[in-house]
């Protein structure tokens, strides 16, 4: 399986300097404020950041400027880098970005390269993509022909931040979705009723999955009802039965959990040709029952096995359902964020006693909950 082995981030919000390693199921966990969504915001940049239509300076925009993302201010830390190694089949790839404060707030590109290590050579291709642009040279270079540039760009447009956390009347969730748009779920779950539509015509096992796992977590819930609309046939809502009626409803009749559980089922439960790289997602325990968060966990770690995943979560319920090993702590010293991974060795004397959840709670691993 490819996967994003390595993080290195310099100067980026509150993580000062840090290299992580990175394993196929990574659980994030710490206080709050401790620099735990500062970690995942990099997620969100990427997918921005090598959109069909990038918007690195939008959303530079949209954080407050180079002033906030710079480690404590562009004074302080005048210039930031990011380094994504994944391992591929064949070798290792590596994405390099520095960026400097510049005019009206924002960052420019001082350095951006790709390089590219062969399995069992010891010299790297490398492709220089210049400096002084606002926007990443990546897709131009790939679209040029240049190898380790589509490798790159491939890979990193395949680590998808998901963020469900909007479920109010106004989401994009519970209203129609174009019936064609399923090659991927979109981050805030707009088109979930298009993908499960999909499932059902292309992939019944999967769909049954969703189904199933949905009448175990939501009690009234007994089977979806999805077709294009009569009307439209272009454009497709989610809508489903309740447990002994025939009255088709709507997803404005799901709670905010349960339309949250089925983002996650449908996410999580993908079959493996449409699994992206990488599912980074940010506490999704908001708003599920306790007893959901045992589905969630098996589902999180059934998923691992096809694609990488990274999950942030303030929920020492749903950390039980996790091994040591995977979990990193984040802590923040004097404004700086650190992380660590969790030694299951070093642990095992508390594991007899206690659970996972209990000790991060009596903050014997650090990132206790404020």
């Amino acid at each position: 399986m490819q996967y994003l082995k390595t993080i290195r981030l310099q100067n980026w919000k509150s993580i000062c300097s840090q290299e992580i390693e990175l394993h196929p199921l990574n659980v994030l966990v710490g206080a709050n404020g401790a620099g735990k969504s500062n970690l995942m915001s990099l997620f969100k940049m990427l997918n921005e950041m090598f959109a069909n239509q990038p918007s690195f300076r939008n959303y530079i925009g949209k954080s407050g400027g180079a002033e906030s993302v710079l480690h404590l201010g562009k004074k302080v830390s005048p210039t930031a880098e990011m380094e994504l190694t994944f391992q591929a089949e064949k070798g290792l790839t590596t994405y390099f970005s520095n960026w400097a404060a510049a005019t009206g707030d924002s960052l420019i590109f001082t350095n951006e390269r790709v390089e590219f290590l062969r399995n069992g050579l010891e010299n790297k291709v490398l492709s220089d993509l210049g400096a002084g642009h606002t926007e990443s040279k990546l897709s131009d270079f790939a679209d040029d022909g240049d190898k380790p540039s589509q490798v790159a760009l491939r890979l990193l447009r395949t680590c998808r931040f998901f963020h469900f956390h909007d479920t109010s009347d106004d989401a994009s969730v519970r209203h129609s979705a174009n019936v064609s748009d399923n090659r991927f779920l979109y981050p805030d779950a707009g088109n979930l009723a298009a993908v499960l539509y999909l499932f059902q015509e292309k992939y019944p096992t999967v769909f049954n999955r969703v189904t199933s796992v949905c009448q175990q977590m939501i009690p009234s819930f007994h089977s979806f009802s999805l077709e294009p609309s009569h009307i439209n046939e272009r454009q497709i809502e989610l809508k489903w039965f309740q447990h002994g009626s025939d009255y088709e409803l709507g997803a404005h009749q799901l709670s905010d959990g349960s339309i949250r559980f089925v983002a996650l089922a449908t996410l999580l439960s993908q079959p493996s040709s449409m699994m992206p790289l990488m599912i980074a997602l940010d506490e999704p325990e908001l708003g599920l029952h306790p007893a959901a968060l045992e589905i969630l966990a098996g589902l999180v770690r059934s998923a691992s096995h096809d694609c990488q995943v990274f999950l942030a979560t303030q929920s020492p319920v749903l950390l039980d359902h996790f091994d040591p090993k995977d979990v990193l702590v984040a802590n923040s010293y004097h404004g700086r964020t650190e992380f660590s991974r969790l030694n299951p060795e070093l642990l095992s004397g508390w594991l007899e006693r206690y659970s996972l959840g209990e000790i991060w709670e009596k903050n014997v691993v650090g990132g206790g909950p404020c």
